[in-house]
Protein backbone atom coordinates (compact mmCIF):
# COMPACT_ATOMS: atom_id res chain seq x y z
CA UNK A 1 0.00 0.00 0.00
CA UNK A 2 1.35 3.65 -1.33
CA UNK A 3 -0.39 6.41 -1.01
CA UNK A 4 0.63 10.18 -1.10
CA UNK A 5 -0.40 13.02 0.69
CA UNK A 6 -1.14 16.21 -0.98
CA UNK A 7 1.67 18.47 -1.51
CA UNK A 8 1.55 22.31 -0.02
CA UNK A 9 2.44 23.85 -3.37
CA UNK A 10 5.20 26.51 -2.58
CA UNK A 11 8.66 26.33 -4.39
CA UNK A 12 10.60 25.13 -1.25
CA UNK A 13 13.27 22.76 -1.20
CA UNK A 14 11.40 19.41 -2.01
CA UNK A 15 11.98 16.23 0.04
CA UNK A 16 10.17 12.82 -0.17
CA UNK A 17 9.52 11.02 2.87
CA UNK A 18 8.06 8.12 3.84
CA UNK A 19 5.83 6.95 6.97
CA UNK A 20 3.87 3.98 8.41
CA UNK A 21 0.26 4.28 9.20
CA UNK A 22 0.68 4.81 12.94
CA UNK A 23 0.25 7.11 15.58
CA UNK A 24 4.07 7.38 15.82
CA UNK A 25 3.80 8.93 12.19
CA UNK A 26 2.33 11.95 13.80
CA UNK A 27 5.34 14.11 13.80
CA UNK A 28 5.64 14.30 10.07
CA UNK A 29 2.12 14.24 9.75
CA UNK A 30 1.59 17.53 11.84
CA UNK A 31 4.94 18.92 10.78
CA UNK A 32 3.27 19.28 7.43
CA UNK A 33 -0.18 19.95 8.40
CA UNK A 34 0.75 23.24 10.73
CA UNK A 35 2.94 24.60 8.11
CA UNK A 36 6.10 23.66 9.77
CA UNK A 37 7.78 22.24 6.71
CA UNK A 38 6.62 25.29 5.02
CA UNK A 39 7.46 27.95 7.61
CA UNK A 40 11.73 26.24 6.84
CA UNK A 41 11.30 26.25 3.14
CA UNK A 42 10.65 23.12 2.78
CA UNK A 43 8.19 21.12 0.32
CA UNK A 44 7.78 18.05 1.72
CA UNK A 45 5.86 14.63 0.34
CA UNK A 46 4.77 12.65 2.46
CA UNK A 47 4.35 8.61 1.21
CA UNK A 48 1.98 6.67 3.16
CA UNK A 49 3.98 2.70 3.15
CA UNK A 50 2.34 -0.76 4.45
CA UNK A 51 5.39 -1.98 5.94
CA UNK A 52 8.23 -1.43 7.33
CA UNK A 53 10.07 -3.60 4.68
CA UNK A 54 8.52 -1.65 1.76
CA UNK A 55 10.52 1.54 3.37
CA UNK A 56 13.35 0.00 4.00
CA UNK A 57 13.58 -0.98 0.22
CA UNK A 58 12.25 2.17 -1.24
CA UNK A 59 15.32 4.63 1.03
CA UNK A 60 17.69 1.59 0.00
CA UNK A 61 16.47 2.32 -4.01
CA UNK A 62 16.35 6.46 -3.64
CA UNK A 63 12.81 6.55 -4.01
CA UNK A 64 12.20 8.22 -1.07
CA UNK A 65 15.20 10.51 0.51
CA UNK A 66 13.84 9.67 4.11
CA UNK A 67 11.75 8.62 6.47
CA UNK A 68 10.21 7.71 9.46
CA UNK A 69 12.09 4.41 11.08
CA UNK A 70 12.04 2.01 13.34
CA UNK A 71 15.18 2.93 15.70
CA UNK A 72 17.07 -0.09 14.83
CA UNK A 73 16.65 0.40 11.17
CA UNK A 74 19.20 2.66 10.64
CA UNK A 75 21.21 0.44 12.38
CA UNK A 76 20.46 -2.72 10.45
CA UNK A 77 20.26 -0.96 7.03
CA UNK A 78 23.78 0.85 7.54
CA UNK A 79 25.45 -2.11 9.31
CA UNK A 80 23.99 -4.85 7.07
CA UNK A 81 25.90 -8.15 5.98
CA UNK A 82 23.03 -10.35 4.58
CA UNK A 83 22.43 -7.31 1.43
CA UNK A 84 24.28 -4.23 0.02
CA UNK A 85 24.55 -2.05 2.88
CA UNK A 86 22.91 1.14 2.69
CA UNK A 87 24.30 4.66 4.58
CA UNK A 88 21.62 6.09 6.39
CA UNK A 89 22.16 8.92 8.71
CA UNK A 90 19.97 9.62 12.22
CA UNK A 91 19.48 12.73 13.96
CA UNK A 92 16.39 13.13 15.75
CA UNK A 93 14.14 10.67 17.99
CA UNK A 94 10.41 11.32 16.83
CA UNK A 95 9.21 9.20 19.73
CA UNK A 96 9.72 7.22 22.68
CA UNK A 97 7.34 4.21 23.88
CA UNK A 98 4.02 3.75 22.22
CA UNK A 99 4.67 -0.51 21.91
CA UNK A 100 2.51 -3.04 23.74
CA UNK A 101 3.00 -6.77 24.17
CA UNK A 102 -1.23 -8.14 23.86
CA UNK A 103 -1.81 -11.50 24.26
CA UNK A 104 -5.23 -13.29 22.55
CA UNK A 105 -7.96 -13.50 25.18
CA UNK A 106 -7.12 -17.43 25.97
CA UNK A 107 -3.58 -16.91 26.14
CA UNK A 108 -3.72 -13.59 28.35
CA UNK A 109 -6.53 -15.76 30.47
CA UNK A 110 -4.06 -18.69 30.92
CA UNK A 111 -1.15 -16.93 32.10
CA UNK A 112 -3.62 -14.78 34.40
CA UNK A 113 -4.52 -18.00 35.67
CA UNK A 114 -0.95 -19.58 36.00
CA UNK A 115 -0.13 -16.02 38.04
CA UNK A 116 1.10 -14.02 35.49
CA UNK A 117 0.88 -10.16 36.23
CA UNK A 118 1.21 -6.98 34.12
CA UNK A 119 3.32 -5.44 36.76
CA UNK A 120 5.95 -8.28 36.62
CA UNK A 121 7.13 -9.11 33.17
CA UNK A 122 9.87 -11.15 34.29
CA UNK A 123 7.23 -13.61 36.54
CA UNK A 124 5.00 -13.52 33.05
CA UNK A 125 7.83 -14.22 30.79
CA UNK A 126 8.68 -17.63 32.93
CA UNK A 127 4.80 -18.15 32.98
CA UNK A 128 4.53 -18.11 29.48
CA UNK A 129 7.47 -20.49 28.73
CA UNK A 130 6.13 -23.00 31.21
CA UNK A 131 2.87 -22.90 29.78
CA UNK A 132 4.65 -23.98 26.21
CA UNK A 133 6.69 -26.56 27.93
CA UNK A 134 3.26 -27.96 29.23
CA UNK A 135 1.46 -27.95 25.96
CA UNK A 136 4.47 -29.00 24.06
CA UNK A 137 4.19 -27.12 20.99
CA UNK A 138 5.33 -23.08 20.43
CA UNK A 139 3.66 -20.12 21.43
CA UNK A 140 2.82 -18.22 18.05
CA UNK A 141 4.05 -14.71 18.81
CA UNK A 142 4.37 -11.54 16.10
CA UNK A 143 6.58 -8.61 15.60
CA UNK A 144 6.63 -5.72 12.99
CA UNK A 145 10.01 -6.90 11.29
CA UNK A 146 12.91 -8.95 12.46
CA UNK A 147 14.88 -5.66 12.78
CA UNK A 148 12.48 -3.25 15.20
CA UNK A 149 12.34 -2.52 18.97
CA UNK A 150 9.05 -4.64 18.89
CA UNK A 151 11.25 -7.81 17.76
CA UNK A 152 13.90 -7.19 20.48
CA UNK A 153 11.45 -6.11 23.24
CA UNK A 154 9.80 -9.21 22.58
CA UNK A 155 13.37 -11.11 22.65
CA UNK A 156 14.67 -9.34 25.44
CA UNK A 157 11.38 -9.91 27.76
CA UNK A 158 11.09 -13.53 26.62
CA UNK A 159 15.29 -14.54 27.23
CA UNK A 160 14.46 -13.20 31.38
CA UNK A 161 12.49 -16.99 31.39
CA UNK A 162 15.61 -18.78 31.25
CA UNK A 163 18.71 -19.24 28.35
CA UNK A 164 15.82 -21.90 26.87
CA UNK A 165 13.11 -19.49 26.27
CA UNK A 166 13.52 -18.55 22.71
CA UNK A 167 13.01 -23.14 22.24
CA UNK A 168 9.31 -22.48 22.91
CA UNK A 169 8.56 -19.46 20.94
CA UNK A 170 7.97 -18.69 17.33
CA UNK A 171 8.79 -15.33 16.45
CA UNK A 172 7.43 -14.03 12.93
CA UNK A 173 6.88 -10.88 11.13
CA UNK A 174 3.35 -9.33 10.81
CA UNK A 175 2.83 -5.77 9.32
CA UNK A 176 1.12 -3.50 11.59
CA UNK A 177 -2.36 -2.88 9.64
CA UNK A 178 -2.31 -6.72 9.62
CA UNK A 179 -2.08 -7.53 13.35
CA UNK A 180 -5.88 -7.80 13.69
CA UNK A 181 -6.84 -9.83 10.89
CA UNK A 182 -3.40 -12.12 12.06
CA UNK A 183 -5.34 -12.51 15.74
CA UNK A 184 -8.81 -13.04 14.22
CA UNK A 185 -7.51 -15.88 12.44
CA UNK A 186 -5.59 -17.25 15.08
CA UNK A 187 -2.47 -17.28 13.06
CA UNK A 188 -0.78 -15.62 16.89
CA UNK A 189 -1.44 -15.69 19.83
CA UNK A 190 0.25 -12.59 20.56
CA UNK A 191 2.17 -9.59 19.59
CA UNK A 192 4.06 -6.58 20.20
CA UNK A 193 3.22 -3.49 18.14
CA UNK A 194 2.89 0.58 18.47
CA UNK A 195 -0.50 2.08 19.18
CA UNK A 196 -3.16 2.10 17.90
CA UNK A 197 -3.30 -1.24 17.33
CA UNK A 198 -2.89 -2.55 20.77
CA UNK A 199 -5.76 -0.22 21.74
CA UNK A 200 -7.68 -1.52 18.73
CA UNK A 201 -7.29 -5.23 19.43
CA UNK A 202 -8.68 -4.36 23.22
CA UNK A 203 -11.96 -2.38 21.76
CA UNK A 204 -12.76 -5.01 19.27
CA UNK A 205 -11.99 -7.75 21.87
CA UNK A 206 -9.42 -9.62 19.85
CA UNK A 207 -6.65 -9.39 22.80
CA UNK A 208 -5.30 -7.97 25.92
CA UNK A 209 -2.29 -5.43 26.77
CA UNK A 210 0.00 -7.63 29.02
CA UNK A 211 2.95 -5.14 28.56
CA UNK A 212 4.45 -2.07 27.65
CA UNK A 213 7.78 -1.71 26.19
CA UNK A 214 7.88 0.99 28.56
CA UNK A 215 8.65 -2.14 31.06
CA UNK A 216 11.52 -3.68 29.88
CA UNK A 217 13.34 -0.23 28.64
CA UNK A 218 12.28 2.78 30.22
CA UNK A 219 11.92 6.05 27.48
CA UNK A 220 13.26 3.55 24.81
CA UNK A 221 13.41 5.33 21.33
CA UNK A 222 10.99 3.75 19.14
CA UNK A 223 10.59 5.95 15.77
CA UNK A 224 13.52 8.23 14.02
CA UNK A 225 14.16 10.27 11.45
CA UNK A 226 16.28 8.19 9.12
CA UNK A 227 17.42 10.16 5.70
CA UNK A 228 19.88 8.62 3.45
CA UNK A 229 23.98 9.31 4.02
CA UNK A 230 24.20 10.34 0.62
CA UNK A 231 21.44 12.87 0.48
CA UNK A 232 22.39 14.26 4.15
CA UNK A 233 25.90 14.76 3.06
CA UNK A 234 24.78 17.04 -0.02
CA UNK A 235 22.10 19.18 2.18
CA UNK A 236 23.55 19.28 5.33
CA UNK A 237 22.00 22.90 5.99
CA UNK A 238 18.83 21.73 4.75
CA UNK A 239 18.59 18.61 7.14
CA UNK A 240 18.96 20.58 10.26
CA UNK A 241 16.25 22.72 9.35
CA UNK A 242 13.99 19.69 8.62
CA UNK A 243 14.91 18.55 12.05
CA UNK A 244 13.75 21.78 13.13
CA UNK A 245 10.99 21.35 12.02
CA UNK A 246 10.02 18.10 13.67
CA UNK A 247 10.98 19.04 16.57
CA UNK A 248 8.32 22.35 16.66
CA UNK A 249 5.41 19.24 15.54
CA UNK A 250 6.80 16.79 18.33
CA UNK A 251 6.60 19.78 20.80
CA UNK A 252 3.07 20.88 19.77
CA UNK A 253 2.12 16.77 20.05
CA UNK A 254 2.76 16.67 23.62
CA UNK A 255 0.38 18.93 24.49
CA UNK A 256 -2.94 17.40 25.37
CA UNK A 257 -5.07 20.29 24.86
CA UNK A 258 -4.00 19.41 20.91
CA UNK A 259 -5.26 15.54 20.84
CA UNK A 260 -8.44 16.20 19.60
CA UNK A 261 -7.36 17.98 16.06
CA UNK A 262 -4.65 15.71 16.17
CA UNK A 263 -7.20 12.94 16.31
CA UNK A 264 -9.08 14.08 13.38
CA UNK A 265 -6.22 15.10 11.27
CA UNK A 266 -4.51 11.47 11.68
CA UNK A 267 -8.72 9.85 10.60
CA UNK A 268 -8.01 11.25 6.97
CA UNK A 269 -8.18 8.80 4.61
CA UNK A 270 -4.71 9.38 3.44
CA UNK A 271 -2.80 9.47 6.95
CA UNK A 272 -4.48 6.84 9.55
CA UNK A 273 -8.13 6.88 8.10
CA UNK A 274 -11.44 5.94 9.77
CA UNK A 275 -10.07 2.88 11.75
CA UNK A 276 -8.87 4.89 14.58
CA UNK A 277 -12.62 6.49 14.96
CA UNK A 278 -13.22 3.58 17.18
CA UNK A 279 -10.86 5.18 19.82
CA UNK A 280 -13.50 7.70 20.31
CA UNK A 281 -15.20 5.08 22.27
CA UNK A 282 -11.95 3.43 23.99
CA UNK A 283 -11.62 4.82 27.51
CA UNK A 284 -8.31 6.86 27.17
CA UNK A 285 -8.35 7.79 22.97
CA UNK A 286 -5.27 8.00 21.89
CA UNK A 287 -2.59 7.60 23.86
CA UNK A 288 -2.92 4.77 26.19
CA UNK A 289 -1.53 5.96 29.69
CA UNK A 290 0.08 2.08 30.07
CA UNK A 291 2.50 2.60 27.20
CA UNK A 292 3.74 5.85 27.57
CA UNK A 293 3.99 7.40 24.40
CA UNK A 294 5.51 10.96 24.26
CA UNK A 295 7.22 13.08 21.40
CA UNK A 296 9.18 15.64 23.19
CA UNK A 297 9.39 16.03 27.00
CA UNK A 298 13.07 15.20 28.92
CA UNK A 299 15.12 15.53 25.96
CA UNK A 300 12.89 12.56 24.07
CA UNK A 301 13.85 13.83 20.71
CA UNK A 302 17.83 13.62 21.62
CA UNK A 303 19.68 10.97 19.58
CA UNK A 304 21.79 9.13 22.29
CA UNK A 305 24.88 7.44 20.92
CA UNK A 306 24.70 4.68 24.04
CA UNK A 307 21.50 4.20 22.70
CA UNK A 308 22.54 3.23 19.47
CA UNK A 309 24.77 0.96 20.89
CA UNK A 310 22.59 -0.86 23.00
CA UNK A 311 20.32 -1.14 20.26
CA UNK A 312 23.08 -2.42 18.11
CA UNK A 313 24.19 -5.36 20.97
CA UNK A 314 20.76 -6.45 21.10
CA UNK A 315 20.60 -6.67 17.39
CA UNK A 316 23.97 -8.78 17.15
CA UNK A 317 22.35 -10.59 20.17
CA UNK A 318 19.39 -12.06 18.06
CA UNK A 319 21.30 -12.45 14.74
CA UNK A 320 20.28 -9.25 12.76
CA UNK A 321 24.14 -8.01 12.85
CA UNK A 322 27.35 -9.58 13.01
CA UNK A 323 29.00 -7.30 14.96
CA UNK A 324 29.30 -3.33 16.52
CA UNK A 325 31.25 -0.53 15.55
CA UNK A 326 31.38 2.45 17.68
CA UNK A 327 32.88 4.03 14.78
CA UNK A 328 30.32 3.09 12.15
CA UNK A 329 27.58 3.89 14.89
CA UNK A 330 28.61 7.54 14.84
CA UNK A 331 28.27 8.05 11.09
CA UNK A 332 25.04 6.98 11.73
CA UNK A 333 23.68 8.23 14.83
CA UNK A 334 25.07 12.00 14.95
CA UNK A 335 23.91 14.06 18.48
CA UNK A 336 26.16 17.22 16.75
CA UNK A 337 23.57 17.35 13.96
CA UNK A 338 20.69 17.33 16.45
CA UNK A 339 22.14 19.82 18.70
CA UNK A 340 22.84 22.66 16.34
CA UNK A 341 18.98 21.94 14.67
CA UNK A 342 17.70 22.37 18.51
CA UNK A 343 19.98 25.34 18.57
CA UNK A 344 18.63 26.88 15.92
CA UNK A 345 15.25 26.72 17.23
CA UNK A 346 15.88 27.92 20.60
CA UNK A 347 16.53 24.30 22.68
CA UNK A 348 19.21 23.20 24.77
CA UNK A 349 20.74 19.57 23.98
CA UNK A 350 22.46 17.55 26.40
CA UNK A 351 26.75 18.05 26.43
CA UNK A 352 27.30 14.30 26.54
CA UNK A 353 26.86 11.98 23.45
CA UNK A 354 26.11 9.08 25.76
CA UNK A 355 25.49 7.82 28.97
CA UNK A 356 24.98 4.31 31.27
CA UNK A 357 21.52 2.65 30.09
CA UNK A 358 19.89 1.37 32.75
CA UNK A 359 20.95 3.69 35.58
CA UNK A 360 17.91 5.95 35.71
CA UNK A 361 14.66 5.30 37.50
CA UNK A 362 13.85 8.55 37.25
CA UNK A 363 13.73 11.55 35.38
CA UNK A 364 17.72 13.53 36.14
CA UNK A 365 19.10 16.13 34.90
CA UNK A 366 22.15 16.87 33.02
CA UNK A 367 24.58 19.41 31.69
CA UNK A 368 23.64 21.44 28.34
CA UNK A 369 25.50 23.64 26.02
CA UNK A 370 23.30 26.63 27.98
CA UNK A 371 21.87 25.38 30.91
CA UNK A 372 20.60 22.14 32.84
CA UNK A 373 18.31 19.38 30.56
CA UNK A 374 16.01 17.39 31.66
CA UNK A 375 16.37 13.72 30.69
CA UNK A 376 14.38 10.67 31.06
CA UNK A 377 14.70 7.85 32.79
CA UNK A 378 16.16 4.49 31.23
CA UNK A 379 15.68 1.89 33.45
CA UNK A 380 16.51 -2.09 31.68
CA UNK A 381 14.22 -4.92 32.46
CA UNK A 382 16.35 -7.12 34.66
CA UNK A 383 18.67 -4.88 36.40
CA UNK A 384 20.68 -4.46 33.68
CA UNK A 385 23.63 -1.62 33.01
CA UNK A 386 24.80 -1.32 29.41
CA UNK A 387 27.71 1.62 30.16
CA UNK A 388 28.38 1.68 26.52
CA UNK A 389 31.80 3.52 27.12
CA UNK A 390 33.73 0.12 28.34
CA UNK A 391 31.76 -1.83 25.96
CA UNK A 392 33.31 0.16 23.00
CA UNK A 393 36.89 -0.25 24.77
CA UNK A 394 36.83 -4.38 24.78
Amino acid sequence: MTDTVPLHRHPGFQIRLGFVPLLDSAPLIMAHELGFFDAEGLAVELVREGSWASIRDKVSFGLLDGAQMLAPMPLAMALADDRPPVPVVSGMVLSRNGNGITLCNRLFDELTAAGAAAADPMGSARALINLAKTRGTPIQLASVAPWSSHDLQLRDWLATAGDDAHDHVQIIPVSPDQMMDAFRAGAIEGCCVGEPWNSLLEYRQLGRILHSGHQIWQNAPEKVLGMRGDWAGQHEEVHQRLIGALLKACRWLDDPDHHSLLRKTLARGHYLGRQIDALDDHPFSLFHPRLNQHFFRHSANFPWLSQAHWLATRLVRWGQLQSVSTCALADIVQPELFRRAASAIGLDAPAIDGKTEGRHRLPFVLDGRHGPVDVASDSLLGEQLHDWRLESAR
